[in-house]
């Protein structure tokens, strides 16, 4: 499939065009934009991304209405200087609008932080609408960061007269210990896939072999798969789209940027085997719903893994322990720590040493006669 990608027309403003089984369509996503406009040049290769995905997914909406955004007033830097904020809010919308983002990144954080600014409606220095909230500890210290970086903005444009939440201390954060799952447990948590949902069973194998992270497994592809060298190419990922619904997914590179070689062990590679269909796309997603579409993670939590732990009698922990459970199981089987990284897709070893460092060279205790 032809890649998707913005152009200028004659008046230098954003055009898609695509053909879709064979019928031509062509609009401007950012209606007002500008292809020499970078953020506008984003926002529009972002839904370009979308409509592919959407394609690719079967998923597309031939009438565009998912791909059209609203026109939106701009407000120019110049402007800003000689408006004083009423609220927060509007200081927030100041500064989001400053920063130029993706519509992705603008949907995810940033929109959640404004909608409980929008809830409590506080003034521009009142803070106990944020350390009166019933937040986590992680959620108030990260949004305690963004709110910081905001006021240090808006102090040298004169848009506030001080920053009240440099003087917010963030809150201590207790980490959870990681109980990844035992022998015992991997194999009755295969055996209640197998017993009560079955088509889902590859899918946790594959998690539970591999260790890769959830959007990763989701938008694995068959031409990832190589039989012939034995290897899963990890180099992309299937993710939450935060500008649309809990269903659609952009495809995004990993996490980390990064891309890695899994070599299959025969387990693993007759279960891919045993699952490929005989005539495939090889752009087409290994793992999918039972009707053909995109894993969605928070739907397969709720709706089978869930009832399958309780089923088998497993303590629930969340799907992304079959992560911690590969990296774990590893380690105990004598793999080293640049290893572990290298089959988590880290860039270095940092967050091994830091997440499983107390599974490393564990000394027993001394033989103390006690009788």
């Amino acid at each position: 499939m032809r890649k998707i990608e913005p152009s200028r027309n004659n008046q230098g403003s954003i055009q898609l065009r695509f053909s879709v089984n064979g019928k031509r369509y062509g609009f401007n996503p950012v209606p007002g934009g500008r292809f020499d406009n970078k953020r506008d040049l984003d926002t529009a290769q972002a839904i370009a991304t979308q409509i592919q995905n959407d394609i690719l997914a079967r998923n597309f909406d031939p009438t565009l209405d998912r791909y059209r955004l609203a026109p939106k007033p701009r407000v120019a830097n110049a402007d800003i200087q000689h408006q004083s904020p009423k609220s927060l809010l509007s200081l927030w919308d100041y500064w989001v609008d400053s920063l130029n983002l993706s519509v992705a990144t603008r949907q995810h954080h940033y929109k959640a932080i404004r909608q409980q600014i929008f809830k409590a409606n506080p003034d521009l220095m009142d803070t106990l609408w944020l350390t009166e909230s019933n937040l986590g500890a992680s959620t108030f210290n990260q949004r305690l960061g963004y709110l910081k970086r905001c006021y240090r903005w808006a102090l040298p444009r004169n848009l506030v007269t001080s920053n009240p939440y440099d003087e917010l201390k963030t809150r201590r954060v207790c980490t959870k210990s990681i109980k990844p799952f035992t022998s015992r447990e991997i194999k009755v948590i295969i055996q209640g896939f197998e017993k009560s949902a079955m088509h889902y069973a590859p899918f946790v194998k594959f998690l539970l072999a591999t260790g890769v992270r959830t959007s990763e497994a989701i938008g694995l592809r068959w031409c990832h798969v190589d039989f012939d060298q034995g290897f899963v190419i990890i180099q992309e990922s299937l993710s939450r789209d935060w500008a649309g619904n809990g269903y659609q997914r952009v495809r995004k590179e990993t996490k980390t940027g990064s891309s890695r070689q899994l070599e299959m062990t025969e387990e693993l590679r007759g279960l891919l085997w045993s699952i490929k269909p005989s005539k495939n796309d090889p752009d087409s997603l290994v793992f999918t719903t039972v009707k053909g579409k995109p894993i969605d993670d928070g739907n397969f939590r709720e709706r089978y893994w869930v009832k399958v732990l309780t089923k088998v009698g497993v303590d629930y922990r969340r799907p992304y322990t079959t992560r911690h459970t590969t990296a774990s199981h590893a380690i105990d089987q004598g793999t080293p720590v640049t290893g572990v990284a290298y089959l988590l897709g880290h860039i270095d070893t940092r967050m091994v040493m830091q997440t499983y460092g107390h599974l490393l060279n564990r000394p027993k205790l001394p033989d103390i006669p006690l009788g």
